[in-house]
């Protein structure tokens, strides 16, 4: 007994271990669990853990050795029940990813696995179980998705096996315990502590058990929904106040969750807890992590936007309490669906709730946004095969959120939004408590659209790319048609085939017979001729109703101009969509630069800020790395005749009264104007705005801390950088902290921005807040472009010393992206000599640094091709 109490590290010396080699990613079957009984003992400030946990197992053949996943701990001891015999299992190092345990004698059918061990409690990273401080004490979470339950306890961690759950927690009696489920017992112990005993879970993967330990506070928002469940908002200590929002907005998105569903909230009760530092939700059943400055808002100086960001947050995270959680994928691969659906989900929720938010917009935004990502040949499938930590790392990405998404927007238009969501609903009666599949799930959709969708769906799961759809119109005899053809959308320079094809369904809106129709077919293949209920020929075609269609348009002859001549016709949603479309299509050579920059002057006086917002995208064209230097003043002149009278009339003062557009306006375009426009009026008032606001939180409107902040630091002195770096090292408001963190990364003067890059070594800053935006932000500014990535290679080591480097949450894999401004070929050359031979140790990194690489390619193809044409408009100003 004695010897086997010890570590298992020292069980090599000990024991005859046999060679078994170790798992390459998944475990290799014949055993899966039945049941999980885990007892942990957590104290909040201490580096390790004590952990006990016992597993029923069902043995599918004879067999004497088992493959568990483990990460970091050190097991004491270890015994398989069998019957009435009790067999002491030798431990086998697995890597860093495995445990194995060896028996004497052969075990068949059921048993039970007892472990008992030490863990370790992160105090940098975010995976597993892991401490962070807000204020004085200090607060113990878990985040075990994708593959880090391990580093709590040894289990099956794949999301295959789903299983019930009970856990036991003993922590310090003045301090409170919470998991997935209801407190059963609470009883006092030994040396101050407390036992928690909490109800038996449904089944859950393990990446979905959650718990957390700390002094924390409970907020009751009372009991809602169809079930009457409790809910909560957990807090650190003295922030209770700041949940005002929360427990506004929760109750009312459960019960429309409910309502879409069709059924009650499935678990016991639902917390929502804050992490200070993080800036991740996670859908843990019955307990839901946000990060602070996402979940909890200051009443003084809270904003529309967060509490929009947060509805649209808690509405991602509460619908995979159903889709996710009570129907889970059945392994990585179809993590998209989990993802997507979520996201697809939050708006549609958050729209009907708010109307007057323009969620839709959102979602328009999203879809574009996944489409530049998409055009990429780096770009990975929907439905990627998992074959390493790599895929697992890279499936949680734009593809899988953003591009899912638009898909699943895409069918529910094709299908029609009742059937749709009698599909959902039949899945998730099927499949509740259950593992599925994405074909599962469209074979729900297909039985209740009465159609096979899934040819159609997978088309665009199977490959990646962009759909690019070229319309003409055709008119005679008194009949009118499109001609279309498809091909993927590839920016120029790309050395993409273009030759995929998918099932696209395809609907046109048009005017004609002083009526406006819709027609729909599902497009199949290269070309096809769509005909239309017209007997005139249409005054204008929307080849993409509603914009909902996961495809861009390509307008042949006068289609385009025929589109936007008069507006009244096109919802917001649609403009935003069509305007979105104009960049891609300069960028991949089928639109002049200087038609789609002549849009700017057309819409710049727009009264819908979302509008506005667009042709300020497209303006951003006149400022990106491929346009010459001497032409950069006329750039900042043309962006001034567009929008400088509009924008200095803002000002950065709102005004009583004002509307919730106006205000996000204010934010969008007034800080263009003085960023990139290099107002001089507008970027001075900010400087001065920002020195009172060191003084006085009152000095800035809270909705454009961020924006003037960033706008001062752009020419702000030493001075002003000493000033924002010592206010943010003492800075307890974390929205107001991560403004000044942000501002340190964009101080143009190149010896300021090095100032700014140490800082990702002195350990001020913890890495979750402050690497991205102090390592990235000089990428800004043409004067200090490359010198992030002088410093990675400098101080690689260094780097990576400070970083989580964790399946879910690889920092080092973002390092590529020190150079995604470069636009050269040389940069290119050094960026991946550099990271060529580096990347394969960072989980996740091989893809960041061809999707890097690649961006820098089209960039310089890109300037090649596309340079002379934005010149020629500029040499005008």
């Amino acid at each position: 007994m004695l010897l086997r109490a010890l570590p298992w590290l020292l069980t090599p010396a000990l024991f005859a271990a046999p060679a078994v080699d170790a798992p390459k990613l998944q475990l290799p079957g014949g055993a899966a669990p039945t049941h999980y009984a885990i007892d942990l003992t957590i104290i909040p400030g201490q580096d390790k853990f004590q952990g006990v946990a016992e597993i029923e197992i069902t043995f599918g053949q004879s067999t004497k050795f088992l493959w568990l996943n483990g990460t970091d701990l050190a097991v004491k001891q270890a015994v398989l029940k069998t019957g009435t015999q009790s067999l002491p299992a030798t431990v086998v190092p697995g890597g860093s990813d495995f445990i194995g345990f060896s028996f004497p004698q052969a075990a068949a059918g059921k048993a039970v696995l007892h472990v008992e061990y030490e863990g370790k409690i992160s105090r940098n990273s975010s995976a597993g179980l892991f401490q962070l401080r807000d204020g004085d004490p200090w607060y113990v979470y878990s985040q075990f998705e994708p593959t880090d339950a391990r580093r709590a306890f040894p289990c099956f961690d794949e999301p295959a096996f789903k299983v019930p759950w009970e856990l036991m927690l003993h922590v310090k009696k003045d301090q409170m315990a919470l998991a997935n489920t209801p407190i059963v017992s609470e009883v006092n112990e030994a040396n101050g502590m407390k036992r928690f005993q909490f109800a038996q879970t449904k089944p859950l993967p393990s990446y979905l058990v959650a718990l957390a330990v700390g002094p924390f506070e409970a907020v009751d928002l009372g009991k809602h929904g169809k079930n009457h469940t409790p809910l909560r908002v957990i807090v650190t200590k003295g922030r209770g106040a700041e949940a005002a929002w929360a427990k506004e907005s929760i109750p009312p998105l459960l019960e429309r969750l409910e309502d879409y569903f069709g059924m009650p909230y499935p678990y016991e009760k639902l917390d929502s807890i804050s992490m200070p530092i993080s800036n991740f939700a996670m859908e843990n059943v019955g307990l839901i992590t946000y990060g602070q400055s996402i979940l909890l808002g200051n009443p003084e100086h809270d904003t529309i936007r967060r509490k929009r960001d947060f509805a649209i947050t808690a509405a991602h995270e509460m619908a995979h309490q159903w889709f996710g959680d009570l129907v889970t994928t059945a392994w990585w691969n179809d993590i998209w669906l989990n993802e997507a659906f979520a996201s697809w989900m939050e708006n549609k929720i958050v729209e009907k709730w708010k109307p007057e938010w323009s969620v839709d917009i959102e979602a328009m935004r999203s879809r574009l946004g996944a489409m530049q990502l998409d055009s990429l040949v780096a770009s990975r499938k929907i439905r990627q095969p998992i074959e390493s930590n790599d895929d697992i790392a890279n499936a949680f990405d734009g593809i899988t959120y953003n591009k899912g998404e638009a898909v699943i927007e895409t069918f529910e238009r094709y299908v029609g939004a009742e059937k749709f969501r009698d599909g959902v609903r039949e899945y998730m009666k099927t499949y509740a408590n259950r593992n599925a599949t994405a074909e599962q799930f469209l074979k729900s959709i297909s039985t209740a659209a009465g159609r096979d969708v899934a040819p159609a769906f997978n088309s665009f799961l199977d490959q990646a790319g962009v759909p690019l759809v070229t319309v003409e119109l055709q008119c005679a005899n008194g009949s009118s048609s499109l001609r279309l053809s498809q091909r993927r959308s590839l920016p120029i320079g790309s050395k993409g085939a273009g030759k995929e094809n998918w099932l696209i369904p395809v609907c046109a809106k048009y005017e004609a017979d002083g009526q406006v129709r819709t027609t729909c077919e599902l497009m199949t293949d290269p070309t096809s001729n769509m005909k239309l209920a017209a007997k005139s020929c249409p005054a204008w075609v929307l080849a993409n109703d509603g914009e909902a269609g996961y495809y861009r348009v390509l307008y042949k002859g006068d289609l385009l101009d025929r589109l936007l001549k008069d507006n009244g016709h096109l919802t917001v949603a649609e403009r935003v969509g069509i305007l979105g479309d104009v960049i891609a299509l300069v960028n991949s050579g089928d639109l002049q630069p200087a038609a789609a920059l002549s849009l700017v002057s057309r819409y710049r006086d727009d009264p819908n800020r979302e509008i506005v917002a667009s042709v300020v995208n497209i303006a951003g064209l006149v400022r990106g790395p491929g346009v010459a230097s001497d032409l950069r003043p006329n750039g900042q002149r043309f962006i001034e005749k567009m929008f400088g009278d509009r924008a200095r009339k803002l000002g950065w003062k709102s005004q009583p009264g004002e509307s919730y557009d106006t205000r996000l306006l204010r934010q969008e375009l007034v800080g263009f104007v003085a960023g990139a426009g290099e107002d001089k009026i507008l970027s001075a008032e900010a400087g001065r705005l920002a020195r009172a606001w060191l003084k006085d939180r009152s000095a800035i409107d809270s909705d454009l801390v961020s924006t003037v902040l960033h706008v001062a630091a752009r020419d702000g002195d030493r001075a002003l950088f000493d000033q924002f770096h010592a206010a943010a090292k003492n800075e307890k408001d974390r929205r107001a902290r991560r403004a000044l963190i942000g501002s340190l990364g964009l101080f143009r003067d190149p010896g300021i921005a090095n100032s700014a890059l140490a800082l990702t070594l002195t350990g001020e800053f913890d890495a979750r807040e402050g690497f991205a935006a102090l390592l990235f932000g000089p990428e800004a500014y043409p004067e200090t472009r490359r010198l992030p990535f002088e410093f990675v290679k400098k101080n690689i080591d260094a780097i990576l010393s400070k970083l989580p480097r964790e399946v879910g949450g690889d920092f080092a894999a973002e390092l590529p992206g020190s150079g995604n401004s470069f636009c050269d070929a040389s940069s290119r050359a050094e960026l991946a000599d550099f990271f060529g031979g580096r990347v394969k140790d960072y989980t996740g990194g091989p893809r960041q640094l061809a999707q890097t690489l690649e961006g820098i390619d089209l960039c310089i193809a890109r300037k090649q091709a596309v340079g002379p044409g934005i010149a020629a408009f500029l040499k005008q100003y």
